[in-house]
């Protein structure tokens, strides 16, 4: 029988845990080595946040409730390998963990700041290890009446990992046990003065209906094949004052699920694409330009590299793998974090951030040369209005334009937004990125208003758009003398165009204003190339939309024709 550890001698001085967090991520920011593109953009919010929690802002940063709870985690003893009945000594990046989902507090009512966390870490580097503590915690340690805390997967089999785990590192904290009045049974684990209690859950159970979540871990939510035991354990949280759902895992061949969405929305947050105060999400991987069989590579994947993922017995895996394809895609998945079998994103989001200029106003280019571009999903769903003006024609040895000035005008329906499809409609729609129209269909009158608006403003050469759901509106439009051009929804028509985007995003040749859905429908775009080469912009899911990036390659599309001796003038034409 493995020895308990009765009692508890911290490795480390628990005041510095917090200094160790912000130092962490001070260094990881501003090092491209230390780790990849996605855990930076993890450590520069964690930073901002932090600052902004010093001034009058929403939220608060509680030092001393981050340090309670990382206190409690380095109590409990690790549970396998060499350090087993030791306590747990928490790396840097554990730490920074800690600090965002327990320091970061209301103003108004004290409660934690994050309600979920999605955190992918490569197999190895101590996900469970914070993951445990961070529930027993959550359910015993914060005096909260009949506190439901559950390790959840979709087996049995699954969730009693992480429970086992929780329930082995309590059977050997003879001082938690006494202190806390804890209990452990072979099925639960259970506080009889507070009637709190944590659990295994998964989808085989008879009814995931009923729950009170306090606290809930998603764990290897990556292989999750459905969303059913995310979505119960979401939706059963709302009557907790500070609930927490935390999925935690590692990359797979799944791109389908619950899991592989967490991630891509996670991205869209640290972007800045999305705003989401209440996630807070941390991903190690590698970077696209990134050698996978470089030991570089490995490291900035793995932020527990000489720790508990051990130097050699990677070399020797990587090495066994490269020279047997049959196992590279599982060391891509477990070792590096990559997804497998994925439609990559086309553009990237964070270049496209970059490219945004605040102080950019349409106003200022009235009387300007564009050309605009619709995209009409169903009445019920997005649609998009597009101009881009063209600059500096053929300069600097560029074959098309050289830089483009967007604008995108997005559109939705009420009930849409009151369904909140996308967590982000309500914030567009209160900041005017967002036009909402009455009832459950958009309506399109509104889009040509805007459409004659534009053509009365600015010179407009071209306006494209496909034919598909468009074409009543565009007869209407040409009819008002307004220059619409069909725009086929092909790859002989869109591979050009969105290579040109592509290349202008990265090249810094686009300047935008920041629209808000524009940005999200460039984040969702993934590319489908063919044998020749030619790309088709498309989408990965159906709720993933892309309309506004389509309407703006059919624009860009528009601006790399040849500029006629003659623009047809719409600007003064179009008065009623």
């Amino acid at each position: 029988m493995a020895k308990r550890a009765r009692t508890t001698v911290l490795e480390a001085d628990p005041r510095k845990f917090v200094a160790d967090a912000l130092a962490y991520a001070r260094k990881t920011a501003e090092d491209p080595t230390a780790a990849s593109m996605h855990a930076r953009l993890a450590c520069e919010r964690f930073l901002r946040d932090y600052d902004e929690a010093q001034k009058d802002s929403r939220w608060y940063f509680d030092e001393n409730a981050a340090l309670r709870a990382m206190i409690f985690a380095s109590a409990m003893p690790n549970i396998k390998g060499p350090l087993a009945d030791k306590p747990i000594k928490l790396m840097d990046w554990q730490k920074l963990v800690f600090s965002n989902v327990f320091g970061f507090k209301s103003r108004e009512d004290d409660a934690r700041r994050f309600r979920q966390g999605v955190v992918y870490v490569p197999k190895g580097n101590g996900k469970t290890t914070i993951s445990a503590p961070l529930a027993l915690y959550m359910t015993f340690g914060e005096n909260e009446g009949g506190a439901e805390g559950y390790a959840a997967a979709v087996t049995r089999d699954q969730a009693r990992i992480l429970f086992e785990t929780a329930q082995n590192m309590v059977r050997r904290s003879d001082d938690m046990r006494a202190r806390w009045q804890v209990g452990v049974l072979t099925n639960s684990i259970f506080q009889e003065r507070t009637a709190s209690r944590f659990i295994p859950i998964s989808s085989d159970a008879k009814a995931l209906d009923g729950l009170n979540v306090s606290v809930a871990v998603c764990d290897e939510i990556g292989s999750h094949r459905t969303s059913e035991v995310y979505d119960a354990l979401s939706t059963a949280m709302g009557k907790r004052r500070q609930p927490f759902l935390l999925s935690i895992s590692t990359a797979t061949q799944n791109n389908a699920g619950i899991g592989r969405q967490l991630w891509d929305y996670g991205l869209r947050v640290l972007n800045g694409v999305q705003e989401d105060d209440r996630l807070f999400t941390i991903i190690y991987s590698i970077d696209d330009t990134d050698d996978p069989w470089d030991e570089a590579t490995w490291i900035k994947a793995n932020p527990a590299w000489g720790v508990s993922v051990q130097p050699d017995a990677i070399r020797g895996i990587m090495r066994q793998a490269r020279n047997n394809p049959a196992q590279e895609s599982a060391v891509r998945t477990r070792h590096l974090n990559i997804w497998i079998g994925a439609d990559e994103a086309l553009f990237s989001t964070r270049q496209w951030t970059l490219c945004a200029d605040r102080d950019l106003k349409i106003e200022d280019l009235e009387g300007r040369e564009c050309h605009l571009a619709l995209d009409l999903a169903s009445k019920s769903d997005l649609a998009a209005l597009v101009a881009v003006f063209p600059e500096a024609n053929d300069a600097d040895g560029e074959k098309y334009s050289s830089k483009y000035s967007v604008f995108a005008r997005c559109y939705l329906n009420e009930a849409a937004v009151m369904e909140a499809r996308n967590p982000s409609y309500p914030g567009w729609a209160a900041s005017n990125e967002l036009i909402i129209t009455p009832g459950n269909e958009t309506d399109y009158g509104a889009i040509e208003d805007d459409v004659l608006q534009w053509c009365r403003r600015f010179r407009v050469r071209s306006m494209a758009y496909d034919p598909w759901g468009s074409t009543q509106l565009a007869q209407r439009l040409g009819s008002l003398g307004v220059p619409v051009i069909e725009f086929r929804s092909n790859t002989q028509n869109f591979s050009e165009p969105t290579k040109e985007l592509e290349a202008a995003i990265r090249a810094g040749r686009i300047r935008h204003d920041g629209n808000g859905p524009l940005a999200w429908c460039v984040g969702n775009v993934v590319g489908h190339f063919d044998a020749r080469g030619n790309v088709y912009p498309r989408k990965a899911r159906p709720e993933n939309k892309i309309d506004a990036a389509v309407a703006l390659i059919m624009a860009i599309a528009r601006s790399m024709q040849p500029k006629p001796t003659s623009v047809y003038e719409t600007r003064g034409l179009i008065s009623f």
